[in-house]
């Protein structure tokens, strides 16, 4: 094998590992289990919600706000949590104007948006009642001033 191939190869691998990593990373030592392909529960239950971000520009005028980039949106993840705060149900991605709606067998759950802006984030709690749907809204500081 080439010098040229060898380093094509391990650059590769390298790129390979950073994202095998990326995506099966520990999360503050919580226990997550696999993401369930398939809807959770009730078809007609959701949690649901829309997430504000900003700011993101040093000076924003009130009435102004600086437009939030959609991949601050779909950089981040709902991570809804068991009852027990710990063990993850479910994780997905915010759409690109920061919303999200995931059907949920009914029970209590909590929910946290990973990254939060300044912090670890808040985990609100989340009642799911059966045939409706609960909505949660965040609000994210960047700590942007």
């Amino acid at each position: 094998m080439t010098k040229m191939g060898k380093m094509v190869l391990l650059t590769l691998i390298i790129i390979l590992a950073g994202a095998g990593y990326l995506i099966y990373r520990p999360n503050n030592n919580v226990y997550i289990s696999p993401p369930n392909p398939t809807p959770l529960g009730n078809p007609n239950s959701y949690l649901a919600g829309h997430i504000s971000i900003g700011p993101f520009c040093p000076v924003e005028q009130v009435g102004h706000p600086c437009p939030v980039p959609p991949e601050a949106y779909t950089s981040r993840e709902v991570v809804v949590y068991k009852n027990d705060q710990l063990t993850v149900q479910t994780r997905v991605h915010l759409d690109a104007q920061g919303n999200y709606k995931i059907a949920l067998a009914p029970g209590n759950y909590f929910v946290q948006i990973v990254p939060a802006g300044i912090g670890a984030g808040e985990k609100k709690p989340a009642s799911i009642v059966p045939n409706e749907t609960t909505t949660i809204d965040f609000d994210i500081d960047t700590g942007i001033r």
